[in-house]
């Protein structure tokens, strides 16, 4: 099924382009109200909210900021973790911040994630270029 997504979007590149931007939305979303909902203060155990659907809610656009990703199917993995890492960050300079150890936690594996997303993305060619230096 995602394939025949993806073969629908190859055919209408603005379409794949604009669903590509959707998906980063959808994750600086995401970090956004991670951010502020404060995940890991919430329940009767802390002083923070009632944990709620809306604490979670994050994982909900996570996952569909991904899935837009892999139907847009960009080639590129670096500007999820990079939005994703920006995002958390500038939503908690607001000072919104439910949960420091969720500002820390993502920022720590949104700068893992992007550390091997580049890493991912630049190894094929740094291969390539190695091979043709080599003929």
């Amino acid at each position: 099924m995602i394939s025949r997504l993806q073969q629908r979007l190859r055919r209408q590149p603005g379409a794949a382009r604009l669903v590509s931007v959707a998906g980063l939305l959808l994750i600086a979303a995401a970090a956004t109200l991670g951010v502020r909902s404060g995940v890991t203060a919430c329940g009767p155990q802390t002083s923070g909210p009632a944990c709620t659907a809306g604490n979670a809610g994050w994982i909900v656009l996570l996952a569909a900021g991904v899935l837009a990703a892999i139907v847009a199917g960009s080639g590129v993995l670096w500007p999820l973790p990079a939005i994703w890492t920006v995002a958390a960050l500038l939503s908690a300079a607001r000072g919104d911040v439910g949960s420091t150890a969720f500002v820390v936690a993502a920022t720590a594996v949104g700068v893992v994630a992007l550390g091997a997303a580049i890493w991912i993305d630049v190894s094929p060619r740094a291969r390539q270029r190695r091979a043709r230096r080599d003929r």
